[in-house]
């Protein structure tokens, strides 16, 4: 099962590790009935399920390990399903009540394709089971008619748990997207640039790539809202949105940073960098936007190993505050060194 995706996310450990808790009282307490009844076997059986969840969770929580209750959870339910429904629904028929209940638990814990491949394995081996037991000739306390009930139910709730479980993830996909773009352009906002931009330098770092960070802000953009109205000062935003998106490849990552501004991370050494931003920067200049001509500035730089992303992103916010004061429609470029001797004063506004 270790082969098929398991999708590990914050919400499933959540859920895997309070079901661990469940089940763990759950076991003790059949333990401590079965005893009662003379089921020696089965008491010491639900006793060792008790200990067992007791011990992973001390891992875990010992080895920080947040895929290890998840697995164990799917992995224990299961051995549930087919120790308890394969096993004793054919001598015993209220052990079929128990087998609707699997479905959603698969679905939701293991994701789609695998909660898939769980139901039918399940169903694949409860079918086999009762088979064979007809084979051996064992006496069998629930009928044919009995069996195909209980089949024909958790066939039902598994088309039931997908269709949910489908729904749901699209619905958390939309929820996640709509969370991490901005609405107006369709690029990543501020959340959503840290959200991939983080993975994506952790790639480029491994790989030994030199990452660069563009930071584009239009010229009088102020100017605009004023004299011709939001509604312009947007549209633009929508035209610069679409020219970065054919200026840049697939895999640069491209972010409305806040207001006019925008931010570039893509792999490229120093002078890679500059000529993509000169590409820029002639495109806006040449560009024939609906509010008429536009010129913008551009900060570049290059991340330097262990330095925070946003030491980066500030440094490149300096060139490009460099570009403006120096006449604006430039490119201007800062490394480490220089950006020491580069200040914005704070107390002056950030010319348009």
């Amino acid at each position: 099962m270790y082969s098929l995706p398991i999708p590990c996310s914050p919400e499933r450990q959540a859920v895997a590790k309070q079901l661990l808790k469940v089940l763990a009282v759950f076991g003790a307490v059949v333990a401590a009935i079965d005893l009662l009844n003379g089921n020696h076997l089965g008491a010491a059986a639900s006793a060792l399920i008790s200990v067992s969840i007791l011990v992973v969770m001390y891992i875990s929580r010992s080895r920080s390990s947040h895929a290890l209750p998840l697995h164990f959870v799917i992995w224990l339910l299961l051995c549930m399903y087919l120790f308890g429904t394969i096993s004793h629904m054919p001598l015993h028929p209220e052990k079929a009540v128990w087998s609707t209940v699997f479905p959603f638990a698969f679905f939701y814990l293991a994701g789609l394709q695998t909660g898939l491949w769980l139901s039918v394995f399940s169903l694949a081996s409860t079918i086999i089971a009762y088979q064979m037991y007809s084979w051996f000739g064992t006496s069998l306390q629930v009928t044919y008619y009995g069996f195909t009930q209980t089949v024909g139910a958790f066939i039902l709730c598994s088309i039931f748990a997908y269709l949910y479980e489908k729904v749901r993830t699209q619905q958390e996909g939309l929820l996640k997207q709509s969370a991490q773009c901005d609405p107006l352009t369709g690029l990543l906002n501020r959340r959503g640039f840290e959200t991939v931009s983080d993975s994506a330098l952790q790639q480029a770092l491994r790989a030994q790539h030199p990452v660069a960070v563009l930071l584009i802000d239009l010229d009088n953009f102020k100017q605009i809202n004023d004299t011709q109205g939001h509604d312009a000062g947007d549209l633009l935003l929508k035209e610069v949105s679409t020219l970065l998106r054919s200026q840049t490849r697939s895999v640069d990552i491209i972010s409305r940073w806040g207001g006019e501004e925008f931010v570039l991370l893509l792999q490229s050494d120093l002078e890679g960098a500059k000529q993509l931003s000169e590409k820029i920067r002639a495109a806006i200049f040449s560009h024939q936007f609906s509010s008429g001509h536009r010129t913008a500035s551009i900060g570049v730089t290059i991340h330097e190993q262990q330095e925070p992303l946003e030491e980066t992103i500030k440094r490149a916010d300096l060139a490009m505050y460099q570009a403006k004061k120096s006449g604006r429609n430039r490119v201007e470029i800062a490394s480490r060194q220089a950006a020491d001797h580069m200040h914005r004063p704070s107390e002056l506004p950030r010319p348009a």
